[in-house]
């Protein structure tokens, strides 16, 4: 059995393991039981340090911007994606290697992280009816909707220029005229389609959540008129729509079965590739 193999094995059976792991949700259906549930956001003295569970609209005190860039973002919550163009080492299925220009992101590439801008988590100052809300408690709330409608003005003024991306249906910024495609090769020499001029050239682009209503339910220790976040509770803070304690928990039930359902599909897709990665190795 080649190396490859028992890699891709070995990965699959820790993925079955996580599945079943992902099934067990008692832990997080009795806190959820047990907390208290506040309704119209009501800050009462009386639930001074226990769990709440506060369904309600989150709003942005002043509205989220990026101060990079300048862009003014429409959500409590946003990613910033920050990518660095440089030359990259690629594998093909032979095994050789061969160097392309890419776009990588801040975060993967090697570049100082002190020195540089890179992709992170933008997070508003927002309440809840009376409750501020603890940023930690954003940061849970998913991303996956593409921002594409920026406001010009700012991010002229600071000299960025968007760069629809059709194929991805997502809007970059960038400093520069023209954007580079990832996968070219490094080529030097005259005119815009010379990859080597853009090197260390950076792009900017967004996700934001999907739930424009910006509806949610959170679930979280209340102090000092604040639902903050409790790592010990060892569960998701911030869940999307208006939810009472029975369909918060359903919900949980549901999302455990989904998430095990998921990590045995890619188990059962890394041990297929062991297998075949196996049998390719022996008839070579």
């Amino acid at each position: 059995m080649s190396k490859r193999s028992i890699i891709f094995i070995a990965i699959a059976i820790i993925f079955v393991v996580v599945g079943f792991f992902s099934t067990d949700t008692s832990k997080e259906t009795e806190i959820i039981s047990n907390a208290i549930y506040v309704e119209e956001g009501k800050v009462l003295p009386e639930n001074e340090g226990k769990i709440v569970i506060v369904p309600g609209k989150a709003e942005a005190k002043t509205p989220l911007v990026d101060e990079l860039t300048g862009v003014e973002i429409p959500h409590i919550r946003a990613n910033r994606t920050i990518e660095i163009y440089e030359e990259t080492i690629e594998t093909d299925e032979e095994g050789n290697t061969y160097y392309v220009m890419n776009w990588v992101d801040t975060v993967q590439s090697g570049i100082n992280q002190f020195n540089e801008p890179h992709s992170t988590s933008l997070v508003a100052d927002c309440t809840v009816g009376e409750f501020d809300i603890d940023q930690q408690i954003i940061k849970n709330i998913s991303t996956g909707k593409k921002l594409d409608d920026i406001e010009h003005t700012e991010i002229a003024r600071r000299g960025y220029i968007e760069h629809y991306d059709y194929s991805n249906s997502i809007t970059y910024l960038a400093q520069m005229d023209y954007m580079p495609e990832s996968g070219e090769e490094k080529s030097y020499g005259w005119g815009v389609y010379s990859t080597a001029q853009y090197e260390g050239a950076h792009r900017v682009s967004y996700t934001i959540p999907m739930e424009e209503s910006c509806e949610y339910t959170f679930i979280g220790r209340q102090k000092d008129g604040k639902i903050t976040y409790d790592k010990e509770l060892g569960m998701q803070a911030a869940f999307s729509g208006l939810q009472n304690p029975q369909q918060l928990a359903e919900r949980v039930e549901s999302g455990g079965m989904t998430g095990a359902i998921i990590a045995w599909v890619i188990a059962a897709v890394l041990l297929l590739l062991g297998i075949l990665s196996g049998k390719k190795k022996a008839s070579a």
